[in-house]
This record gives C-alpha cells, sequence and structure tokens, in this order.
C-alpha cells in the first residue's frame, strides 16, 4: 500500500524544474545577478526569483516575477513569449499577429481567436 502511495506522489509531483542556484551574466561590460539570465545588445537582466522568467528578443530585454503572494506552494514556472518585437511575461502565454498577452495568475488561461489574444485569471 505505501509503494502506491508513493508512486501517486511522484506522478502527482510537477513537471517544472525552477532554477536552483541564482547566476550572473556579462555582456559587453553590463553585469546582472539572478535567475533565467539573458543578455542582448549589450543589455543584461535577470528574474529576481526562482519562479521569475527572461526574455530577449530585438533589442528589448524583458524580465518578470510573479507578484509575492503567488509564489507559495507549487505552480507553473513562468515564461515569456515575444512575437513581431513584442514581448509580454507571465504564465500561459500566447502570441497572434503580433499581440502577445499571458495570464498574470499560475492558474489563469490565455486563448487567442479571430486575431484576438484573450486572458483571464481566476
Amino acid at each position: 500500500m505505501k509503494r502506491i502511495a508513493i508512486a501517486l506522489l511522484v506522478c502527482a509531483a510537477p513537471a517544472v524544474s525552477f532554477a536552483s542556484e541564482p547566476e550572473c551574466i556579462t555582456n559587453y561590460g553590463e553585469t546582472a545577478c539572478g535567475y533565467d539570465c539573458v543578455a542582448n545588445y549589450g543589455m543584461v537582466k535577470c528574474a529576481q526569483t526562482p519562479a521569475g522568467a527572461c526574455l530577449a528578443n530585438y533589442g528589448e530585454v524583458v524580465c518578470w516575477d510573479p507578484p509575492r503572494q503567488r509564489r507559495r506552494g507549487r505552480q507553473r514556472q513562468a515564461e515569456c513569449l515575444a512575437n513581431y518585437g513584442t514581448i509580454a511575461c507571465g504564465y500561459d502565454c500566447v502570441a497572434n499577429y503580433g499581440e502577445v498577452k499571458c495570464a498574470k495568475t499560475p492558474h489563469g488561461k490565455c486563448e487567442a481567436n479571430y486575431g484576438e489574444v484573450v486572458c483571464w485569471d481566476p
């Protein structure tokens, strides 16, 4: 009986692995330290928490960290998505015809429909 419970616990664990150790990167003399660091055209940025995300696109570097109250317990890893030079960060990001949006909570959802991106958060 215990083996079944352990097997179910392992299967229920999230498949997301957050960055466990902060890192520092340097690009063109600029240095940044944190998590999920990126560099582009001499700009460097890092998320401040392991649950954060960063992305570089067309000379822009964007990082996003979930609000403090949303960092408790198990959750999905935040993400950033770029489309036609626009970057958005959050959860369940969707791009459509140059519009990019992300939900702001781990349980939020985004959907593209008829050229429009709509996100909602419970």
